[in-house]
């Protein structure tokens, strides 16, 4: 490996490393109750500077999702609460995308070898569905999480995915759970005064279960009708 190249990772991982250990120390910063007990501000603030706030939204966003932070989906409901389902939603979704995009072209150039060599060789065929079906599985792994959305960044960096693909395949593939949790966003005051956990049981309605499943079927009868044509 150049000399250049192991001095990049070097810098990469010691920022990464910096940042999350800024993140526990002051972990209790990042909680719903810090978030109510400014709020007044922060919506004096967005009343008054509102382009700047989406921009500044959408920086940090992005920005949380490059360096994998877990509070990722919190901030999407914060967007929904503040600016609406749809400019919140919005506003999630380019930053989404923008942030996987960064993991993507870092991981592609810096550690793509290594993702081959330690995990994907083991499953070649993973390597030659995804050659017959990436434009489909793209799409599908993001409406259909079943990875760590970090993990799946990684994944499709060691299969050397096409930049512009990844982009918009991630970009139609976050639009409607960047969305979902625009809308869950609007009542996030209610559950924060009713101590209700964030977790999935949130998306778990027919309003939102039902239309996902429509998408990610679509994509599945696309991917099986093909292989069938092709045969």
């Amino acid at each position: 490996m150049q000399l250049s190249k192991k001095i990049s990772i070097l810098f990469l991982l010691t920022f990464f490393v910096i940042l999350w250990i800024i993140y526990f120390i002051n972990k209790d910063f990042f909680q719903l109750e810090t978030f109510f007990s400014n709020l007044d501000f922060i919506q004096n603030f967005i009343s008054q500077n509102y382009l700047l706030s989406i921009f500044t939204f959408l920086i940090l966003y992005s920005f949380l999702i490059l360096c994998n932070f877990p509070f990722a989906s919190l901030l999407s409901m914060i967007n929904g609460f503040l600016f609406g389902t749809w400019i919140g939603g919005t506003i999630s979704l380019i930053a989404g995308t923008l942030g996987a995009f960064g993991i993507f072209i870092i991981a592609k150039i810096f550690f793509s070898d290594f993702i081959k060599n330690k995990f994907l060789n083991k499953y070649s065929y993973i390597e030659n569905y995804f050659n017959n079906n990436d434009l489909e599985l793209m799409i599908l792994i993001r409406i259909v999480p079943a990875a760590p959305f970090f993990i799946q960044n990684l994944i499709l960096a060691g299969l050397d995915a096409n930049n512009k693909k990844f982009f918009f395949t991630t970009l139609f593939g976050l639009a409607p759970w960047s969305f979902i949790f625009g809308s869950i966003g609007q009542g996030l005051e209610e559950i924060f005064i009713n101590k209700t956990k964030l977790n999935f049981s949130l998306i778990v309605q027919p309003e939102y279960l039902i239309p996902l499943g429509f998408i990610a079927f679509l994509i599945i009868m696309i991917i099986l009708f093909k292989k069938k044509f092709k045969n």
